[in-house]
Order: C-alpha cells, then structure tokens, then sequence
C-alpha cells in the first residue's frame, strides 16, 4: 500500500497545515488517488477486504477525501452509501446527511486519512443523532497523531491499511 501512495506521489515532504491546523513536514494526498485507477482499483479492494471482516449495513463516505473512496468500496461490496456534509445546505433540502437511510442501521465511517480523528468524529456525532450505530471506522492512511485515542474514547474503533510510520519507512502495519 506505501508502494502504491509514493508511486503516484500522494506523499509529499514540505511545510504543510493539515485541516487539522497542525503543521506538518509530511503531507498524504489522497485526492489525487482517482486519477490513477489502477491504483485507485487497488486501494479500495484493499479497503473492501478489511471492511468485509466488519458488520455493518451502510458505508459513510466523508466529504472531500473520503466521498470517492467510500463510494467505490459500497459499489464493489455493493453496500448503500450515504454520506456526511461538513455543513448542513443552506438550499434544497437542507441536509446534513445525505442518502437514504433507517434508524438502528450500523454504519461504517470510511475517510482518506486520520490525524486527530475531528472529521470522523463530526460525522460520527451527526450520524448517531440521526439514530444510527456507529462503531468503526475505516482509513487509507492514521498519521498517528490522536485519531485512534479520540475515537476510541467515543466508542468507535478505527482500522487503517497503512499508517503514517509505513509511509516514511518502516514496515506495513496493516489494519
């Protein structure tokens, strides 16, 4: 999996600001994986195998980052996907979440890349008030700064193919 991220170059070093506001040497962009199919192939039948090992009924997609990557995993597990705006629209109908979807259902939140885990809690908190069971999440990439411990604390287990340390070097850890 680290081979296929630096290979299409999702791995930057510089100065970089994460969605976070942390300041960060390294950078994984994930954005760019659709442009690369076959590697976008990869990485989510890679995803679709770890989340085949977990119960649930709906995959969550998180807008950006995560929306393409949870819509071509439900497609290959052919699972419904619903997805969490960051804000609620202000026009059409207002919502929050989007898709169709039942109370009690158990979702599977699935994002590019974890720091501190705010976006998968966001979705989290949003979801639950909606009346749906969240208890796992699914990452490409956990940079290793929090993301895990956070979630955790809110009841929710977080699964990554690679981690932050895998990326720079060290062996794959996988999920």
């Amino acid at each position: 999996m680290a081979d296929i991220l630096k290979r299409i170059g999702a791995v930057q070093i510089g100065e970089f600001i994460l969605s976070s506001g942390r300041m960060s040497r390294v950078y994984v962009d994930l954005r760019k994986l659709p442009s690369y199919p076959q590697a976008f192939k990869e990485v989510t039948q890679a995803m679709a195998r770890v989340a085949s090992r977990l119960n649930f009924d709906f995959i969550c997609g998180i807008a950006v980052g995560g929306l393409p990557l949870a819509t071509a995993v439900a497609y290959e597990m052919e699972k419904r996907l619903i997805y969490v705006r960051k804000e609620k629209k202000e026009h059409g109908t207002g919502k929050i979440i989007e898709g169709d979807f039942e109370p009690g259902a158990k979702v599977l939140v699935l994002d590019d890349v974890a720091t501190t885990g705010a976006s998968i809690l966001h979705a989290v908190k949003v979801l639950r008030s909606a009346g749906l069971v969240v208890e796992e999440s699914l990452v490409v990439v956990d940079r290793l700064e929090g993301a895990r411990e956070a979630l955790y604390e809110a009841g929710v287990r977080l699964y990554a193919l690679v981690t932050l340390k895998d990326l720079l070097g060290g062996g794959e850890s996988g999920v």
